[in-house]
């Protein structure tokens, strides 16, 4: 989004201040594509029902997941791994396999099977692969759990 829409808005009074935090925090993203929702599962099963918003909202999603991924591997001149955490990474093999899709000619090869089938902390790439693809569970609560120690502890 250019960020001079939201200036523009203020200044029409179209919308206040706290108007465009819900628009930016609440409605748009996967939701406001999609029209359906920001949850990535609901998203997939409007998929199957043949619904296009939700379709264009995943394939906007996957692309800039690409172009994400395609970024860190030119600026790091390549990858040993590739790993999927948190939420969409962890739970969608949907997401995963259109992911890795294009970047084959790096050497990374999916399972299909392992991806379709794996829970968490798990290998999901073929043997010959020469990246390894990964799904680890994230723990978020650890992490949080460790900050607020190392807070207590200051």
């Amino acid at each position: 989004m250019d960020s001079g829409i939201l200036t523009y808005l203020i200044r029409q009074g179209q919308l206040q201040s706290e108007e465009i935090d819900e628009v930016l925090n609440r409605k748009s993203g996967l939701l406001g594509i999609s029209g359906v929702s920001s949850d990535m599962r609901e998203i997939q099963d409007a998929i199957n029902k043949g619904h296009a918003r939700a379709r264009l909202a995943f394939d906007i999603y996957v692309h800039r997941l690409q172009a994400g991924i395609g970024a860190m591997v030119a600026v790091l001149g390549g990858i040993d791994a590739l790993v999927f955490t948190a939420g969409i990474g962890e739970n969608s093999p949907e997401v995963r396999a259109a992911a890795c899709s294009p970047l084959e000619f790096r050497g990374l090869k999916l399972d299909p099977v392992a991806n379709a089938n794996t829970s968490s902390d798990g290998d999901i790439a073929t043997a010959d692969s020469r990246v390894r693809i990964l799904v680890i569970r994230a723990q978020e609560d650890w992490a949080i759990a460790r900050e607020c120690w190392k807070l207590m502890r200051a």
